[in-house]
């Protein structure tokens, strides 16, 4: 009888990002416009970067293909990882070498990606992070490595090779607009969270000192949950209207029925429930026995809350605030519906003009704030988690 070792067993994800990088080599890489609402003409991989290039992705997928049967010890895993990185560099860069030699000369051409750039990236993707997450490392690298690609994606944007790209070419005629909108964006989710932090915490340690006060206060945050974003917008609309109508003083204070008032309330009521259930939570997990032990060594009510009750309940917390910053980023898109701003304003504007190019100079911004948020807190709650609370990654 032939025992197979574990770790040599298929590893499907590898395989699953092995067979989306060759799909890469079969769709067009970029579609070449040349104008703003001309049809694009696609352009394959080889046209664009050459035999070298293909050459190359195509040896890329085969050594992924070959690693997915490979026993999967650490080396294995950075060996992955490293082809995805690989991959993501090398369309990156022919998109836009290409794309720039390709628009040479023409004043409004452009050119944007098609589906095997984005098949390429997620193929990246998936070998990135397929093998970060079960490989042995501090969360500290996974952070580094989880951000390289947009730090890669920064440093091209700013030498210039990723200019012929349309979205870029959108951000060029509303460069001015794009900060405006961008410093709207922040200071509404900004704002939510703060004012969603302030409200929850509070919430939270009350439902859980008061039992009485638990169930009506799960009631509200949870229910708040299930109204469709939208919805919850609007409904803010008329009572505010009215409001504004009756007092001129609200008016004068810049609440009205549309705008920024009904956009950070509605932010702010998305943003509680998972600040008030992790303050919740960070006062259910300290346990009864470790109460009793502070006071049997003589801690003060003062220490107590100093030594124990807070270092536990902090992080908690914060990972609560986590969440709700990553979510407000991405519902505050829909405030520009009522006419908040924000870098939701270019995603309706492109959606309603039909210019895709213009949607996604919206949505990269806002998946980019996200995961640089949600990367940095998950380092600051990790530097703030005592030693022996240590456990799963962040």
């Amino acid at each position: 009888m032939i025992h197979r070792h574990p770790g040599a067993d298929l590893e499907k994800t590898t395989l699953l990002g092995a067979v989306l990088a060759g799909v890469t080599l079969l769709r067009p890489l970029f579609a070449f416009k040349e104008n703003r609402v001309a049809l694009g003409e696609p352009v394959m991989l080889p046209e664009a970067g050459g035999a070298w290039v293909t050459g190359a992705v195509a040896g890329l997928v085969l050594a992924a293909a070959l690693l997915s049967f490979a026993p999967q010890v650490n080396r294995v895993r950075w060996a992955k990882i490293s082809i995805g990185m690989l991959l993501f560099v090398t369309l990156v860069i022919t998109l836009g070498r290409s794309g720039s030699q390709t628009v040479a000369g023409m004043e409004f051409a452009r050119i944007t990606p098609s589906t095997g750039f984005w098949v390429g990236v997620l193929a990246s993707f998936v070998l990135v992070q397929g093998s970060l997450h079960s490989a042995p490392v501090s969360n500290l690298v996974r952070s580094v490595v989880g951000l390289a690609p947009f730090l890669v994606v920064l440093i091209l944007l700013a030498g210039g090779m990723l200019d012929s790209l349309a979205p870029v070419q959108e951000y060029y005629t509303r460069e001015a607009r794009f900060v405006s909108e961008l410093g709207a964006h922040l200071w509404l989710s900004g704002a939510a969270v703060l004012a969603a932090s302030v409200t929850g915490v509070p919430l939270g340690i009350l439902a859980y000192r008061r039992r009485m006060a638990e169930r009506p206060v799960f009631a509200v945050v949870n229910g708040i949950q299930t109204i469709p974003s939208l919805a919850l917008f609007g409904l803010m609309i008329a009572p505010l209207a009215y409001l504004s109508r009756e007092f001129p003083v609200l008016r004068s204070l810049g609440i009205r029925g549309i705008g920024n008032a009904p956009a950070l309330i509605a932010l702010t009521l998305y943003a509680l429930l998972p600040v008030v259930r992790n303050a919740y939570t960070s006062l259910a997990v300290i346990r009864g026995s470790v109460i009793e032990a502070g006071k049997g060594v003589g801690m003060s009510r003062a220490q107590m809350l100093r030594f124990v009750e807070v270092p536990i309940a902090v992080p908690i917390i914060l990972s609560g605030v986590r969440v709700s910053t990553v979510q407000a980023i991405g519902n505050t898109a829909v405030a520009a519906l009522i006419g908040a701003g924000g870098l939701g304003t270019f995603v309706f504007q492109g959606l309603g003009q039909g210019a895709p190019d213009l949607v996604v100079m919206g949505v990269i911004p806002i998946v980019l704030l996200s995961v640089f948020v949600d990367r940095s807190l998950a380092v600051v709650i990790r530097a703030l988690t005592p030693r022996g609370l240590k456990g799963a990654p962040s």
